[in-house]
């Protein structure tokens, strides 16, 4: 079948040099179209393929409608194994070479259900332990102990908890999901009664009981890494700027740095797990600027333009490492970042004393943004789905 095209006008790389060098083909199939990470990725790897294209659950997606993206194709997620089996189909009926997982559900459903997909494709995934590890997080904070990691105090909010017992000395604190691809959930209750009404709620809404954690008030911060095969083929850190909320959310302004004690943390819990695949270990420091571990984000993450910009494109890294069995070789380059239409707009207008910063990030040279003028169409959708849902891309 010939894949509809609306590519024009870059110039793509190849990885074989020397004259008389052929161009290789490269199909690939990008998932989670509606996530603005998907359309960070589907640009960062134009250059290189020669068709690609994007899954959705939705009817139109912001990845979907990028000039960079060949085809969209829809699929339900409402089960996994019937997810595997319609993905196998799409991969098959169009010939796609190299698969490219982008969000926690996609990619623990892969992980979990690698054996039910087309041979045909190459990906990379985690092992099943490795993946159960990150995403349930009081196996995460289990983990973290055994490496003498620093993690903020957690009670499981059980029916017999004791709630009086706060984590931590005092209110607030914090209410968040027990796993990691669970809806995302995260408040910050600042008495007893409230911390029931919170749990309760949680309970009623989602059938499962949430954790209670000790509020750290230092800042978010994280490490990034490409691992492959259980070695870090790159990485880095950054420094959250502003959030959205900005009580504490997703990136809507950070910059990347090279932190060693962050990384020294992030990977020896990613080398304990035998890790394979992009992650995100994320911080948050207490008063003293202790990094105390909050979670694992065994994924693509929704700051990937920051890493990208900086100089470590891992989907385009990945690409290479399934097509010639080379490791990635990255040049850092520190970088400041902001995302106006996914949170930082947002920010400023709940904490109006932040909107001069904002502003100046969104004139500045110094300061990139994902909105690129050659390619508007999927800045619509980003602004519709920030307004609805800001949070489906974390």
């Amino acid at each position: 079948m010939m894949k509809p095209t609306r590519r024009a006008s870059w110039q793509r790389k190849d990885y074989f040099s020397g004259s008389g060098a052929r161009r290789c083909v490269m199909d690939v199939l990008v998932t989670d179209g509606i996530m603005k990470k998907s359309l960070a990725v589907v640009r960062s790897i134009a250059p290189l393929t020669t068709s690609t294209g994007v899954i959705s659950s939705y009817r139109t997606s912001m990845a979907g409608v990028s000039r960079y993206v060949d085809q969209e194709h829809h699929i339900d997620r409402s089960d996994p194994a019937a997810y595997v089996a319609d993905l196998t189909t799409v991969i098959d009926g169009h010939d796609y070479d190299y698969l490219l997982p982008v969000g926690g559900w996609t990619t623990n459903t892969l992980a979990n259900h690698r054996s039910e997909l087309t041979p045909a494709v190459d990906v990379v995934l985690p092992g099943r332990e490795a993946m159960r590890t990150a995403q349930e997080k009081w196996e995460t904070y289990s983990l973290a102990k055994r490496l003498d990691v620093p993690v903020p105090e957690t009670i499981r909010a059980t029916a017999d908890a004791d709630l009086d017992r706060l984590p931590g000395s005092e209110f607030p604190v914090v209410v968040k999901a027990p796993t990691e691809s669970a809806p995302r959930f995260v408040e910050y209750p600042d008495s007893t009664g409230e911390l029931r009404r919170t749990v309760r709620r949680y309970r009623d809404r989602y059938g499962d009981d949430p954790l209670v954690q000790e509020y750290l008030r230092g800042e978010g911060c994280g490490f990034f890494a490409l691992y492959l095969d259980g070695r870090c083929a790159g990485g880095y850190s950054h420094t959250r700027i502003r959030e959205y909320p900005a009580s504490g959310g997703i990136s809507a302004c950070a910059v990347s740095d090279r932190d060693s004690r962050l990384a020294a943390i992030g990977t020896t819990v990613l080398d304990s797990l035998e890790w394979n695949g992009p992650a995100m270990v994320e911080f948050k420091r207490d008063d003293r600027g202790t990094p105390h571990l909050i979670e694992l984000n065994p994924k693509l993450w929704g700051s990937l333009d920051l890493g990208i910009e900086s100089g470590l494109n891992f989907p385009e890294g990945l690409l290479q490492y399934m097509h010639t069995g080379k490791l990635p070789r990255y040049t850092f380059t520190p970088s400041r970042y902001h995302w106006p239409l996914s949170g930082d707009l947002q920010h400023a207008i709940g904490r109006p004393a932040a909107t001069p910063a904002v502003l100046s990030d969104l004139i500045s040279p110094n300061t990139r943004s994902n909105l690129e003028p050659t390619d508007p169409i999927p800045h619509a959708l980003e602004l519709a789905k920030a307004i609805l849902s800001p949070f489906v891309d974390e």
